[in-house]
């Protein structure tokens, strides 16, 4: 063999070698997936179960917590206050929490779910002020995995702020709940299906010791899913595709039923998936301004076979940060804006007047439109169809419509239902009650929301 010939089959090989690396690379870092069992509230299996309440009680703390959290969606904090995994997860007075472990050795801790907010927040020792959780409040001093962030941090240059060499958050809500900490690493360990952990290193969480008038009972902080850069979905990025899935089964089907909330590969492929864009900016004094928060381009909305016309930009994102659509798993019920909200009432009013039924005023479960049931056999085992009259959101690229029974809160004891809708000044919000039995897939990739109709009582890991 000649020389030449040597050398060429030399680079062959080599070239050879370089395509096995490349590839073997490639499989290295393909995308994955993880699962979050959604566990409802009143199942035996939760241990937040308040005991049996009357659905009069349920209806009024329902209305009460939505209002709160339509207030919290509402506040915009400015940027300086600012193998499948499988993972438990509690519906605790109408929050979703998930069970997630911190620090090495790990420490489980419960943190509510939440597409309204970015910063990952537990509650850490010393506490300067801390509320009442059911596992021990995390000591960051008993880690060997925990660093604090530094100040010269992109994280912590573009939300938060450096104040005596230490990156700080100060996070307020509206009725005056405040959280404040040190923004910190950590390394957060996820259950697997079969037993063992996933551990992620480096999560950007904030490490809490000042947290005033909050009402969480039992739970440690805030596992947060929106657009920031700090949230888990944002963080996570490339290995779950920055994708999550979650489907809320019908509230009064049997409490025994799981669902699923889904990360990444572990999202199943649909056909049958509408499609509608996020808003993503805003413009104010010529400045444009990138949201967090999962915005929709409502363009109208529909009371049974009846589409209203509202006009073009009823429900647009405004330039001073007022106004738009938002969809949001943390707020129970939906809201209107003001003026389209009344609007929308006449004309369910309109509707069930010709039908001829009976108004019930007076009721202190906080509706504005209440009818009396007139069906002769209400049960606990037969769903209320809300006399057929639906209610569809008109997005771009897609229409939205709620089934009957999930827009009405019905009482089957006293035989009587209300509008689940509530007024709300300025914004727009798209509650996990008119969520339920669909699937909803958030692609912050191409920046779209799919969803599709879907029994949730069937998706189960």
């Amino acid at each position: 063999m000649t020389l030449t010939q040597s050398i060429c089959l030399a680079t062959l090989f080599l070239h050879f070698l370089i395509l096995i690396f490349y590839l073997n690379h490639k499989t290295t870092f393909k995308p994955s997936g993880f699962s979050l069992k959604l566990i409802p509230r009143d199942s035996s299996d939760s241990s937040f179960n308040p005991g049996k309440l009357s659905q009069q009680t349920r209806f009024q703390r329902i209305v009460n917590f939505s209002k709160t959290r339509a207030n919290h969606n509402h506040l915009s904090p400015s940027p300086s206050s600012s193998p499948s995994i499988h993972l438990q997860v509690l519906k605790q007075g109408f929050f979703y929490t998930v069970q997630v472990y911190i620090g090495t050795p790990r420490k489980p801790q419960t943190l509510l779910m939440d597409t309204g907010s970015g910063l990952i927040w537990t509650q850490c020792k010393p506490c300067v002020n801390c509320f009442s959780q059911n596992s021990p409040i995390f000591a960051p001093s008993d880690s060997d995995s925990y660093r604090r962030l530094p100040c010269n941090h992109s994280l912590c240059r573009q939300l938060h702020q450096c104040v005596n060499g230490e990156c700080v958050y100060s996070q307020r809500y509206a009725g005056g709940s405040v959280t404040k900490g040190v923004v910190s690493l950590e390394t957060f360990s996820f259950p697997l299906k079969n037993g063992g952990f996933k551990r992620i290193k480096d999560v950007v969480f904030g490490c809490s010791n000042d947290n005033q008038n909050f009402t969480f009972d039992s739970i440690s902080g805030i596992l947060g899913l929106s657009y920031s850069p700090d949230s888990l979905a944002t963080q996570l990025g490339k290995s779950i595709e920055k994708r999550f899935s979650y489907c809320f089964p019908y509230s009064y089907s049997p409490m025994t039923l799981h669902s699923v909330l889904r990360f990444g590969n572990d999202i199943e492929k649909s056909q049958l998936l509408r499609t509608t864009p996020f808003v993503r900016e805003t413009t104010l004094s010529g400045t444009t301004t990138t949201t967090h928060h999962y915005y929709l381009n409502l363009l109208d909305i529909s009371v049974g076979r009846r589409r209203l016309g509202f006009p073009q930009g009823t429900f647009s994102l405004k330039q001073n940060g007022t106004g738009g659509c938002v969809i949001d798993s943390g707020c129970v019920l939906s809201f209107l804006d003001e003026k389209p909200y009344w609007v929308v009432m006449r004309e369910f009013e309109a509707q069930f007047r010709r039908i001829g039924l009976e108004r019930v005023r007076n009721l202190t479960v906080g509706f504005g439109l209440c009818y009396r049931h007139v069906a002769k056999n209400v049960n606990a085992n037969v769903d209320f169809d809300g006399y057929d009259v639906s209610l569809t959101f008109h997005f771009e690229g897609a229409d939205f419509e709620v089934e009957p029974k999930y827009v009405y809160f019905f009482n089957k004891k006293e035989k009587y239902f209300c509008v689940a809708l509530m007024s709300f000044p300025g914004k727009t919000i798209i509650g996990a009650w008119q969520q339920q039995n669909t699937r909803f897939v958030y692609d912050l990739n191409s920046h779209q929301l799919h969803f599709t109709s879907e029994d949730c009582s069937n998706d189960r890991i």
